[in-house]
């Protein structure tokens, strides 16, 4: 049995900013692709096949930092009762919680673009 404060290290923390990272550069790329050679222009249910490939990316992104979100809040409450406040093991799955929801905070913000414009605008 692992413990739940061996399971959050420094790594699992910077995860979700990661996320968010790789998703800015994956979804800003593709969006140069997409207006430079015409990759994936051709309309699919109303809208451009990249937009949609943007959105299945957008959304993978933040599937991914709220699970890391949801392992540290439970990592959190699992030490929670045996732990005094301020205590390491509580505060770095409190921190990567909030972490990750600042990178989802980031992920939404990114993909504004892509909801509110046309591919290539």
């Amino acid at each position: 049995m692992t413990r739940p404060e061996g399971r959050l290290s420094l790594t699992r923390m910077a995860a979700p900013l990661a996320v968010w990272a790789l998703h800015f550069v994956v979804v800003y790329s593709l969006q140069g692709l997409a207006c430079a050679r015409g990759l994936g222009r051709t309309p699919v249910a109303g809208l451009e096949a990249m937009t949609w490939a943007l959105w299945a990316l957008t959304l993978l992104a933040l599937l991914g930092i709220a699970w890391s979100g949801r392992a540290a809040w439970r990592a959190r409450q699992a030490v929670a009762p045996t732990r005094p406040p301020g205590d390491r093991r509580q505060f770095l799955p409190l921190l990567t919680a909030l972490v990750a929801l600042v990178a989802a905070i980031g992920v939404v913000f990114t993909a504004l673009p892509v909801a509110l414009l046309p591919t290539c605008a």
